[in-house]
This record gives C-alpha cells, sequence and structure tokens, in this order.
C-alpha cells in the first residue's frame, strides 16, 4: 500500500511540475542569454509543456544573471511588464522564453542552440 501511495504521489507531481530544461546554466550560457535578451525589447514567456499555462508577453526593462545558492550554477532574472502593465520579475527557463525572429517566436534555448525542446515549433509573432 505504501508504494501505491508513493507511486500516486510521484506521478501527481510530475504532471504538476514545470519542465526545467535551461534554467540551471554554466556561466557561459548565462552570459550569452542575457547579452541577446538585452536586445529584446519584447519577448513571449510559455511553457508549452505545462498544462494550462497561456504565453505571456512582457516587454523587458532588465535581464541579468545570479550564482545560485550552492554556486554551481547561473540563472536568468528578467523584469519587465505585462501585457496588463502588472509588474513581472521571473527566472526564466530558456527554452521557453520566446524571441522574435523574423516573423516567427522562437524558443531562445534554440536560437542560441542549447540542447532543449519547447514543445512546440516556432509559431508566428504577433505582438
Amino acid at each position: 500500500m505504501k508504494k501505491t501511495i508513493l507511486i500516486f504521489v510521484l506521478l501527481c507531481a510530475a504532471f504538476v511540475s514545470k519542465a526545467d530544461q535551461l534554467q540551471a546554466l554554466t556561466q557561459a550560457q548565462a552570459e550569452a542569454a542575457v547579452t541577446y535578451l538585452k536586445k529584446e525589447p519584447i519577448v513571449i514567456l510559455w511553457c508549452s509543456c505545462c498544462d494550462n499555462e497561456t504565453p505571456k508577453k512582457i516587454t523587458v526593462s532588465e535581464v541579468f544573471y545570479k550564482k545560485d545558492s550552492d554556486g554551481k550554477y547561473y540563472s536568468v532574472i528578467l523584469k519587465g511588464k505585462d501585457e496588463n502593465g502588472k509588474d513581472v520579475e521571473e527566472y526564466v527557463d530558456l527554452a521557453y522564453v520566446f524571441v522574435k525572429k523574423g516573423k516567427k517566436a522562437r524558443s531562445l534555448g534554440q536560437v542560441l542552440k542549447f540542447d532543449c525542446d519547447p514543445c512546440t515549433k516556432p509559431f508566428d509573432w504577433s505582438v
């Protein structure tokens, strides 16, 4: 019975957790992402792998990286405003940050040639 409950709890956790592909980065990856994002006025944040998540258009005001608590990895933090003018500050997963490339929105992780699966193909940039 205990094994069944444990398996059930683990399955539930898997369904509600966000997929973290490119959130814990090397310093070089974080620097490349920050350099790229500093040139982007607008990005779309969207975990297309996650249930019930809708794309959020963010007007970027600041982007930087920070070393994590154990000092091994780095995270990219994006600040800006959403479509409703609400302030946003998020640690981002580069697989789920979409930038404008031509007329399409593409995953920043893929644009930077990092190994990731954004769970969606490039889509029309309509912002």
